[in-house]
């Protein structure tokens, strides 16, 4: 193996434009095209939990599936016209339901692996900020403890909550609103560890939502880092305590970087040595079947990937027609 890219197939996505594989062995990135669109679109990628050859991608065409890990690509029955496609959940315990959040923001759940989709009942709710592109359900999560309990991040409203699997939502951005810096939403996870609680990153920084989301405690995290634009937000599989930030100066910036959180949010370090990018890290995964191997992405077109818990990292630089870099996958 030339530099170690772990056993693991990454997966990125380029919103311009393309999808991107590399495989165990390689330093270079295949790019994907059999039965996707031309110069496609892609904002969201996410692997089956049980088997990592069926690989989900969220384009601007609407979600796609691979069962070869993604040497073949088809589109899933979804409304022709509908928004794009940026983030999918499974359902904790359950992944024949999973759902998607789209630009302009609305919620789509399947019942069978993603076969077919339709649309839930959602309102962006009351906190929307005229930007210059449409509001994005950016994220979406499930407390694992409580499956029906379900949350969305909205770029640019604040944050949405359902209690009963996404039959019916309600807004909760509270002390978030009205400031458009905290209502920049990001990234949104819950964890096994912390029943009823949600973890939020915001173009002002971290944010921990207890009983439900019913306040919004701020995290300084000016105390770990000189820059404070969080980014991307994943709970690691292996352990329930541990949350990956990315992170850089601003939405579009010369400066990006990969935090950990060990105790839910109460404090931040370096993932290893760190590792920096040239321009804002907009994800961050690790392997659920190896946690020493993760891999993080910049917006534009850096990759990074370490088989040794981030003590060293080799680059592995995508192909010049990949920017605004935003989906990644590991497995």
């Amino acid at each position: 193996m030339a530099s170690g890219n772990g056993e693991a197939r990454v997966y990125v996505g380029a919103e311009s434009h393309g999808l991107y594989r590399l495989s165990p062995g390689s330093d270079n990135w295949e790019t994907l095209t059999m039965g996707l669109p031309d110069r496609v679109e892609v904002q969201g990628i996410a692997l089956h939990p049980d088997n990592p050859a069926i690989v989900y991608a969220g384009t601007n065409d609407g979600p796609y599936r691979s069962d070869d890990r993604g040497d073949h690509w088809e589109r899933l029955d979804y409304p022709k016209g509908a928004p794009g496609v940026w983030t999918f959940l499974f359902r904790p315990g359950d992944p024949t339901v999973m759902y998607i959040g789209t630009a302009p923001g609305e919620i789509y759940r399947s019942t069978n692996s993603g076969d077919s989709w339709q649309k839930l009942n959602t309102t962006m709710g009351s906190n929307e900020c005229q930007m210059t592109f449409p509001t994005r359900v950016i994220g979406l999560t499930a407390d694992p403890n409580f499956p029906d309990e379900m949350y969305a991040g909205l770029e640019v409203a604040g944050v949405i909550r359902s209690a009963d699997g996404g039959e019916s939502w309600e807004e909760i951005t509270g002390s978030l609103a009205p400031n458009e810096d905290t209502l920049d939403l990001h990234g949104v996870q819950c964890t096994a560890a912390s029943p009823h609680t949600v973890f939020l990153t915001t173009r002002q920084g971290p944010f921990i939502g207890p009983d439900r989301g019913s306040e919004w405690i701020p995290i300084d995290f000016g105390n770990y880092s000189e820059i404070t634009y969080t980014r991307d937000l994943f709970a690691a599989p292996h352990d329930p305590n541990v949350l990956f930030v990315s992170i850089g100066a601003a939405a579009r910036s010369s400066q990006g970087a990969v935090y950990r959180s060990r105790d839910l949010f109460r404090t931040f370090e370096t993932v290893g040595q760190g590792v920096k990018a040239q321009s804002t890290m907009m994800a961050v995964r690790s392997d659920p079947r190896n946690p020493n191997h993760v891999f993080c992405v910049a917006r534009d077109g850096e990759a990074f990937g370490s088989t040794d818990d981030g003590q060293n990292w080799t680059t592995y630089p995508l192909p010049e027609a990949a920017k605004e870099v935003r989906g990644l996958a590991l497995g």
